[in-house]
């Protein structure tokens, strides 16, 4: 009689399905902000490594191009 009464409870999954929602938002809002600071926020990020090499390039007061090649 117990397990009957179980599997007449209506609303259940949703609450499950919304539980499992939340929880992927939530990672997945960490997982960014942790990539954000990984690539974009960090002194010695990708972004900001790209930067410097392109300001070094194209430096205003030496007034031409230096080229790198990178191995």
């Amino acid at each position: 009689m117990r397990v009957l009464f179980l599997l007449r409870e209506k609303g259940q999954t949703s609450v499950e399905y919304l539980l499992v929602v939340a929880v992927a938002v939530s990672m997945c809002v960490t997982f960014f902000k942790k990539f954000q600071g990984y690539l974009l926020d960090n002194p010695n990020s990708y972004m900001n490594g790209q930067k410097a090499f392109y300001q070094k390039m194209f430096d205003p007061q030496l007034k031409y191009k230096r080229f790198y090649l990178r191995r």
